[in-house]
């Protein structure tokens, strides 16, 4: 326990007469215990007789400390006056987050969206108290970066920053978050970008696809080898949608590294699919592979794997599917038809191409 909290302790121990209990729970039964009672976890909480109030998270060992004592000991005006006392102390005892330069902002910020998204919330007011809630009020363009090993553990702030800052050219937030990154970059870019582009929705997808295309491309070679992964969201106004953005993109990467596992950059509008297989209980998903286990039992074969895969990719096209792959016309025709009759499925008909990428999505998800 910090110095600071210790010493409130016994202060207020002194104050009202009674002892405050010690305690630790797992970060997860945490969660789970202020979801249930509908409540902020960085408030007074009222469990089962009992005033509770965290003061600290320990991430190391995913567990969270607090103090409990009974109800009957303390009006609610003396526990929420705790409360205040408690929280002031607990922003001092997160070391870094009391400085008050860029990165300890950022990560205070990002301390508040991890906790969030845990609990599975995708709406929020950004406290007051926070040095960046000013710069949230503007309109801004979310991107996520991750990465599928622990290299991206190795990254540090000012230098992912500086490079950032070399590529937008422009006014961004960089906010950690438990395993990646959340980039909040300024709209004036996506400004300039239109005046350079045509208009309409997918001139504007291709033109945020061509941003994480070069931003890949610059931190892959900075970082060589680092398998990083890119999602970004349609411009978002304001804080109100930050939640929502995050877990979308967050959400996006994580399906994309499962479905497209050659893929660096996982856009959401193009995983509406995959994200709805996805949600499917994985009861449901077993049952139609076995109501379906004749067809599915086909993508074990590499071959077969990558024909369809790049089929659907080329929008059922035989002409483009046979030049992505590099073989003849004929010969992908002649593999169509050995998926024919060995699966009952001809995905050159619209409703069994259909129930064939269905197939390999399930797939994907369950093998």
């Amino acid at each position: 326990m910090g110095m600071e909290i210790n010493l409130l302790k016994q202060q207020v121990e002194a104050a009202i007469g009674v002892t405050l209990k010690e305690s630790e729970m797992e970060m997860k039964d945490w969660n789970l215990l202020v979801r249930a009672i509908d409540s902020d976890p960085a408030a007074l909480l009222k469990v089962n007789g009992k005033y509770v109030w965290l003061y600290k998270k320990n991430n190391a060992s995913a567990t969270v400390l607090f103090f409990e004592v009974d109800q009957t000991h303390l009006s609610d005006t003396e526990a929420k006056l705790i409360g205040l006392l408690i929280a002031g102390a607990r922003e001092n005892l997160k070391g870094p987050a009391a400085k008050k330069d860029d990165e300890s902002r950022s990560l205070q910020l990002g301390e508040w969206i991890q906790e969030r998204m845990d609990l599975g919330e995708l709406q929020g007011t950004v406290p007051e108290h926070f040095a960046l809630k000013p710069k949230l009020q503007a309109s801004f363009l979310p991107f996520m970066l991750s990465w599928e090993n622990r290299a991206g553990h190795e990254v540090v702030y000012t230098k992912l920053y500086k490079l950032l800052k070399s590529y937008f050219g422009g006014e961004l937030l960089l906010i950690p978050l438990k395993d990646s990154w959340l980039i909040l970059v300024s709209e004036a870019l996506l400004t300039e970008l239109r005046e350079e582009s045509e208009e309409g929705t997918d001139a504007e997808r291709d033109m945020l696809h061509a941003l994480c295309q070069g931003l890949y491309e610059l931190i892959a070679n900075e970082w060589m080898g680092s398998g990083c992964h890119l999602s970004v969201h349609e411009l978002i106004i304001g804080e109100s949608r930050l939640l929502e953005a995050a877990v979308t993109l967050y959400e996006s990467l994580l399906i994309g590294r499962l479905f497209h596992v050659s893929e660096y950059i996982h856009l959401p509008w193009e995983l509406r699919l995959e994200r709805f297989i996805y949600s499917i209980p994985e009861p449901e998903r077993e049952r139609f592979i076995m109501e379906t286990g004749r067809q599915s039992g086909i993508f074990t074969d590499e071959e077969v794997l990558l024909t369809l895969e790049t089929f659907f990719e080329m929008d059922c096209n035989i002409s483009e599917t046979a030049k992505r792959l590099y073989i003849h016309r004929n010969t992908l025709m002649y593999r169509i038809d050995k998926i024919k009759q060995e699966t009952g499925l001809d995905v050159r008909a619209f409703q069994d191409a259909v129930l064939m990428n269905l197939l390999l999505l399930l797939y994907k998800v369950t093998k």
